[in-house]
This record gives structure tokens, sequence and C-alpha cells, in this order.
């Protein structure tokens, strides 16, 4: 029985919410005086209310109280938990969309030294056959290019893109699909992506980054999605 009540007294805040009740601060009454107008017990209150701020429909705030948030507030911090739960697909989606510009940005940006680093990152990966250290220095080639980018928003994208590829289920998909034929491949593409920035060609390194995003998405599943 509590939980049927509470979803009413939810459904209920939900319908007073919507028609714009407490719109002039946004605020809600205190939970004792929500549970004492619905003649609940507190902890009654407290799981509709909870189940609003689970849906982001509210939000608390310590010391201040319980606030309808705006349709078009952004919360980072949901944001961040939606991201690093997004499944190898959708990465490798976004990866395809991003990576091309950040090498083509790159090439008008990076300075000499960048380059170097980037060819560096290259050098060590072609060098390595241990799976691990080699995806070590293949994600230094990328994080490198977007470094070289110099562009601090683009830079915060792939870090939220580097969480995302040390999460298991990402590490578990590549190290299944690995083998010497694809790190070979993977660095023939790396090389021609290197080759681009050095000919300061954005064009070719975009087209060569694309390249290499479609055979890493053809090799983790055998398809473009």
């Amino acid at each position: 029985m509590p939980k049927q009540i509470a979803s009413e007294v939810e459904k209920s805040l939900r319908q007073r919410i919507a028609a714009g009740e407490w719109s002039h601060d946004g605020q809600l009454p205190a939970e004792r005086d929500i549970a004492k107008e619905y003649a609940v017990a507190r902890n009654t209150a407290r799981r509709a209310i909870n189940a609003l701020v689970d849906e982001g429909v509210i939000s608390r705030h310590v010391g201040r109280g319980t606030f309808v948030r705006p349709a078009d507030e952004v919360d980072m911090n949901d944001i961040l938990q939606r991201v690093t739960g997004v499944s190898p697909t959708d990465m490798m989606t976004v990866r395809r969309l991003v990576e091309p510009q950040a090498a083509a940005i790159a090439v008008t940006m990076a300075s000499a030294s960048d380059i170097d680093a980037i060819v560096e990152a290259h050098e060590m990966a072609k060098a390595e056959r241990d799976p691990a250290k080699f995806e070590y220095w293949d994600a230094q080639i990328h994080h490198r290019i977007f470094k070289a980018a110099r562009n601090e928003l683009l830079m915060s994208l792939h870090d939220i893109l580097r969480v995302i590829r040390n999460r298991d289920p990402w590490i578990e998909l590549k190290r299944k699909r690995f083998s010497e034929e694809r790190r070979l491949g993977y660095c023939a593409q790396h090389e021609d992506i290197v080759r681009m920035l050095k000919d300061r060609d954005a064009a070719g390194a975009s087209d060569a980054m694309l390249v290499h995003m479609n055979a890493i998405e053809m090799n983790l599943f055998g398809r473009l999605n």
C-alpha cells in the first residue's frame, strides 16, 4: 500500500509542477509539509520526491530546498553519468564524426614539436607487438592529434571519449578483436595520417582519419553503423 500511495503523491506533484504551481520561485514545499498536505508518512512523501529527483523533474540543493528544474537546464553530472555508459557502437559513431575534424584542425594549428610528438607515438606503436603496449601508443597518437588541434572544447570531448575507451566493455571488445594483422593495418593507417599532418594537408588528414575510423569499426563490429 505505501508504494501505491507514493506513486499517487508523485503523480499529483508532477501534475502540479506541470501546471506551474511553484513557478514563482521554483521551490517546492518541504518534505514534512508535503507529507502533511497529503496525509501520508514522511517516508512515503520522500519516495515520491525521490522519484521526481531521479527523473530530473526536480533537484535538491543542500541547505536551500527542493526546486523545479527548468526544462532547458543542463546538468553536467547527469551528462557525464549518461555518456560513460554509452555503447561501443555509439562511441564509434561519435569518433567517426569528431576525429577526422580534429586531424584537419591539427594540420592548421599544430607546431613542429606537436607533429614530432605524434610521429614519436606512431613509431612507438609500430615497434610494439604486445597488445596492451600497442594500445597505449595507439591511444597516444590520437591524444596528441587532439592536443595539437589546440581547441579546449574539442580536447574536453576527447577526454570524455578516453574515459569511455578505458571502461571494461570497450577494453574487452578490443581484446577479443585484436590480431597482428589488424595491428599492422592500423599502423599503415596511422602512417597515412601522419604523412598528411606533416604535409599540412587538412583534407587529406581528415580523409585518412576517416578511413582509420571505418577500419576500426569494421574490425570491431563487422559493419559500419
